[in-house]
């Protein structure tokens, strides 16, 4: 079998070396005269140097990149530290270290695993013709009028960005821009202060940041650093990988930037300038003989640092479906490879736009928002942030070699694992309930989009049944019902959404169930969010609620409600009271909690068990937590309530289904309630979601809110 392969730049060559590796023909066909030293730096992180590890073409990359051993966030403005964290750890658990170097040398690495006759130079794939045996490609210039002619059984276009293959295959379609550019420059490294030695800095400004690595390791004399300037493109007024020696713009764009930035960019002559790109993702990756691999399949923005990567994970997945397939059967290892790999570059696409969003944060207030949340998953995460587990963890020889029935048992998404039809629809509702674009927007997007799914899924969720907006001592809160002059039971319902999204205005419906179902009324506060608004904002609120509250109907007995973060904080309200020494009659007559998102520091097994459900992963729980603790220890008492002395508390009704991922956390809490004395009724629910009494059309919801009903005339009979 041959294979032509359109560009030799990491995946081309990747590509050929696989091949070559599975038995089979590659001819890589490279537009350049020659290659050179075009490019500036990147970085292998353990997924790509297990790739380019098993390809045989790491030793070269290995003797002239440089290990990074520590990775600093900084103020760009002020250069105050925001996170450090040594990538040790991130060695020991991934397998390999996260090395840096230039282009040209990984270029250098791949071609000296290669023959010289597997690549030709100056040749330009213009056009392509597949027949039922072949694929015949057709060269710019060449030996004969009109072009060179080759034939080959398959052809992989691994020609970048803007792919002539990708064009031929699928039309024109333009990529989509992201309004940044990046000006990318060479410091000699004996110019670079020491204090950055095996140092990845990243300095976070307002709609720029900017990034410092090294190059080539200190013992070679061509050792550099690398330097990039992200910056808004409507700053800079041309665009070109070529040198530019006017670096006046760039200066214009970082002239608020910390001296320390300053000194660095005195030291850079001269730069590249590029914008940055993507493609939302393909449906399909090619045709019966013609596919697509790395940036020509998937680009995505750097700022996951992971092109070179995924292109190299690509060409080992590649060679692997056409061995396993053998001669004859191309067509359908074409497929095998695209399902195999799409997931997979998809998610990394998303990481890169919310890690390009999160650097080019503008307001004030989200750029601490920032910085706090940063320094929240260094707490909870101090191997790397979670949303890194997946990607440098995956192993892309052992996954290309997994047999196709073992590869869809290991998808990133499950399946809908719920046996009735409600459950299910349940199920499906929270995992499609933020699109990608709501993700890529960071938590405000996902806060936008929680709003959409909770009002298109719950209608009423629009306001119906609200009669006023009200102010507890500076909350804002949302009056359902209207009160009684007499003891009817008013309930203090704090909404769910993490910590970070959901409102009273979506809780309302709810809180007009409960209150409904006791023949009371129901108070719901617009607690501050995090991460603009960190612990202790929501429970600050909260307190104030519920004291105004008490204040203002000193006849009524107080019931105190919330579904997942909501859950928390209305036990961290309870212990808040009683180390307040708060009278007994002015403490709530009970607590009940649906879902509750009460530790913020999960064990093993609530991870584990995250690994399933639709809406709380493992890594959104720890992305909520951070954001909700910053500098707090995620084991105090009113961080995570479930960890906090329980003895004291009022009676506590805690529901939650028992496939979600906060189930053993609420086993855990009525477990510990029950040991400190605390009168607790614990009920799990089969076959069912997270937070399932949102949704009415749940048989369990129902029951949820008659078993509230019936558990709370005992505990204001017995408080009374």
């Amino acid at each position: 079998m041959r294979v032509l392969i359109a560009g030799g730049g990491t995946g081309g060559l990747a590509a050929a070396i696989a091949l070559r590796k599975a038995g089979i023909e590659p001819l890589v066909l490279e537009q350049a005269p020659a290659f050179t030293a075009i490019g500036a730096g990147l970085g292998l992180y353990a997924n790509a140097m297990k790739a380019l590890t098993y390809l045989g073409a790491d030793a070269y990359w290995r003797q002239t990149a440089a290990p990074i051993d520590v990775a600093e966030q900084r103020g760009l403005g002020d250069d105050d530290l925001i996170t450090s964290s040594s990538l040790d750890l991130q060695a020991a658990k991934y397998g390999e270290r996260y090395i840096c170097g230039h282009r040209a040398d990984l270029m250098a690495s791949l071609l000296r695993a290669l023959p010289p006759e597997s690549v030709r130079t100056g040749s330009r794939v213009v056009a392509f013709e597949e027949t039922p045996r072949d694929v015949r490609v057709e060269l710019a210039g060449g030996e004969v009028a009109g072009g060179e002619e080759l034939r080959g059984d398959l052809l992989v276009g691994a020609d970048g960005l803007r792919s002539q293959i990708r064009t031929l295959l699928m039309g024109e379609r333009e990529a989509r821009a992201t309004g940044v550019v990046v000006w990318r420059g060479l410091i000699p490294r004996a110019a670079v202060p020491e204090r950055y030695d095996a140092k990845i800095v990243s300095w976070l400004g307002p709609r720029r940041h900017a990034l410092l690595y090294p190059l080539r390791h200190a013992g070679r004399p061509d050792s550099v650093y690398s330097l990039s300037a992200f910056v808004p493109a409507t700053e800079v007024h041309r665009e070109s990988w070529t040198a530019s020696g006017d670096l006046a713009d760039l200066h214009a764009s970082l002239a608020d930037a910390s001296p320390a930035i300053q000194e660095l960019l005195g030291l850079m002559d001269q730069s590249l300038i590029t914008g940055i790109y993507f493609r939302d993702p393909l449906e399909t990756w090619g045709s019966d003989r013609v596919v697509l691999l790395g940036d020509a399949a998937h680009p995505a923005p750097p700022s996951a640092g992971q092109g070179a990567g995924m292109a190299l994970e690509d060409a080992v997945m590649l060679a692997a479906c056409l061995r396993r397939a053998g001669p004859g059967n191309e067509r359908g290892a074409l497929r095998e490879y695209a399902f195999r790999r799409q997931p997979r570059t998809t998610r990394m696409l998303l990481s890169s736009r919310v890690n390009l969003r999160n650097s080019q944060t503008s307001d004030p207030v989200q750029v601490r928002a920032r910085d706090g949340y940063y320094r929240g998953l260094r707490r909870l995460s101090p191997a790397g942030p979670p949303m890194q587990e997946w990607l440098l963890g995956h192993d892309p020889v052992a996954a290309a070699e997994q047999a196709p029935a073992q590869f869809e048992r290991n998808l990133v998404v499950p399946g809908n694992p719920m046996s009735r039809p409600e459950s299910r629809r349940a199920w499906d509702l929270w995992r499609g309930a933020l699109t990608g674009e709501h993700r890529s927007a960071g938590w405000l997007g996902e806060r936008r989009g929680y709003a959409e799914f909770l009002r298109r899924t719950l209608p009423r969720a629009a306001g119906g049944g609200v009669a006023a907006t009200l102010s507890c001592d500076g909350t804002p809160a949302l009056r359902v019902g209207r009160p009684r002059p007499d003891e009817a039971p008013a309930v203090l319902h704090l909404h769910g959404g993490g910590y970070v999204m959901g409102s009273a205005e979506l809780a309302a419906p709810l809180a007009g169930r409960l209150a409904e179902a006791v023949g009371g009324w129901a108070l719901v506060p617009d607690y501050r969010l995090a991460p603009e608004h960190p612990f202790p904002g929501a429970l600050d609120d909260a307190l104030a609620a519920y004291r105004w509250l008490a204040r203002e109907y000193p006849r009524a007995p107080i019931l105190v409600s919330g579904e997942c973060a909501g859950g928390g904080l209305a036990l961290a309200l309870a212990v808040a009271l009683r180390d307040a020494a708060e009278p007994a009659s002015r403490r709530p007559a009970g607590v009940h909690v649906v879902s509750p998102f009460c530790d913020l520091a999960p064990p093993a097994e609530s991870l584990d068990a995250a690994d399933s459900d639709p809406w709380l992963n493992r890594i959104a729980l720890l992305q909520l937590a951070a954001c909700y603790i910053h500098d707090t220890d995620p084991g105090d008492a009113l961080v995570s309530p479930s960890r906090a002395d329980l003895s004291g508390l009022p009676p506590l009704l805690i529901q939650a289904a028992e496939s979600e991922a906060l189930f053993p956390g609420a086993r855990r809490l009525a477990d510990r309630a029950r040991a400190a004395g605390v009168p607790v009724t614990f009920s799990p629910v089969a076959d069912s979601v997270h937070s399932f009494i949102l949704f009415d059309f749940l048989p369990e919801a129902g029951r949820a809110v008659a078993e509230f009903a019936a558990w709370t005339v005992k505990v204001t009979v017995r408080s009374g």
